[in-house]
């Protein structure tokens, strides 16, 4: 659970990280069960110059589909979001493509509009990250005026070959390295500002994405724009005997079609 403290540092600063949540054997299992899923998309091991990307990570492994509904990242996401929050989508990733080292500055969800809807994403990093190395960098506060709409040049800028952050090079803008070791966790509202640099080896990530259950036209907008694969939730969550899991996407299917009716 957390405290008053630490839902008052994301509030503020739009990120969370926990040290050492999960231990070297829940790390191991993981590992295991990422890897093999990888593989068996690519159908070998993977090479170190393959990259590899997929969705519904999370919900077509059982083992990883527990983390969900584990205490140490549902009882956060609730107090976050409200206890009436939504599953949004997983992914895991394995590499990048060659020349590719970079994720320059951006939010997953920019714009003033969106400053009020809250989605948070749980990043999950496999491999040691450091600074230089492709460890996940935030702009602390940029999820809240006047300082979001301050980097809206950084989102114009961000898929540019060679961008330039207010005449910086990314890797220069002032920011905070969230550095971590397998068995941390990175919790992260996605109207934050965010990039990476450095990238190397295997850089292996899971992540798991929650929303805020959509209360108005504006909410469902969003979703349809930044998330609409959150209309169409996996069977594996829909027919989940565990009450957590088919709470967060009951009705979202339905929500789906009535939206695409109109």
């Amino acid at each position: 659970m957390l405290t008053a403290e630490q839902v008052n540092y994301f509030e503020t600063f739009g990120f969370l990280v926990f040290r050492k949540l999960f231990s070297p054997a829940e790390v191991e299992m993981i590992c295991r069960e990422a890897d093999d899923a990888w593989e068996n998309e690519l159908g070998h091991p993977p090479t170190d110059t393959e990259a590899v990307s997929l969705d519904n990570f999370i919900e077509k492994r059982p083992p990883l589909t527990q983390l969900v509904v584990d205490d140490r990242i549902y009882v956060p996401i609730q107090q976050l979001l409200g206890k009436d929050f939504i599953w949004s989508g997983s992914e895991g990733n394995r590499g990048f493509h060659p020349g590719d080292n970079a994720h320059h500055w951006h939010a997953d969800r920019p714009g003033r509009g969106e400053l009020n809807y809250t989605r948070i994403k749980i990043m999950i990093y496999l491999d040691p990250m450091r600074k230089d190395e492709g460890a996940f960098r935030v702009i602390p506060g940029s999820h809240r005026l006047p300082l979001h709409e301050d980097l809206e040049p950084f989102q114009l800028a961000h898929s540019e070959k060679q961008p330039k952050f207010f005449g910086l090079d990314g890797k220069d803008v002032p920011c905070y390295a969230v550095e971590t070791d397998p068995g941390d966790v990175v919790f992260f509202t996605q109207s934050l500002f965010h990039a990476v640099y450095g990238k190397q080896g295997e850089r292996r990530y899971i992540a798991m994405k929650f929303a805020a259950r959509p209360r108005s036209e504006e909410h469902i907008a969003s979703l349809n724009k930044w998330s609409n694969y959150a209309f169409e939730p996996h069977e594996t969550l829909c027919n989940s005997p565990n009450p957590r899991l088919s709470q967060m996407v009951a009705g979202l299917a339905e929500l789906g079609a009535s939206t695409r009716k109109t």
